[in-house]
């Protein structure tokens, strides 16, 4: 999916619907439905979260969430849902860049 402005623009839209409530409209983790989670949903506008992260790690965290990994997974069990099922691939690719975008963040890359 290319990194266009119109694509970063429908993936915030698809992060407003989908991913807002726990992550928060300010990219944060303080959305409406974030109270109670432990860990508390990531703050994307801290530079030590996705900034650290390379892209390809968002896309897999997206689709197959946290719910469910044993406890080995730790630190990425959590209440995150999957979202395989919901969203097409594009969309989370739109998600991803819409994210980095609102959180004045870019990807982590081995440069």
């Amino acid at each position: 999916v290319p990194k266009t402005p119109e694509n970063i623009m429908q993936g915030k839209g698809f992060y407003a619907a989908f991913c807002s409530p726990c992550h928060g409209g300010n990219f944060d983790g303080k959305g409406p439905a974030a109270r109670g989670f432990i860990p508390a949903p990531a703050n994307f506008a801290d530079p030590t979260t996705i900034a650290m992260l390379q892209e390809s790690y968002l896309f897999w965290r997206i689709k197959k969430g946290g719910v469910g990994l044993p406890i080995e997974g730790a630190p990425w069990k959590s209440a995150m849902p999957r979202w395989e099922v919901e969203l097409p691939d594009e969309w989370i690719w739109k998600i991803i860049m819409g994210e980095y975008d609102g959180a004045h963040q870019s990807p982590r890359t081995w440069e």
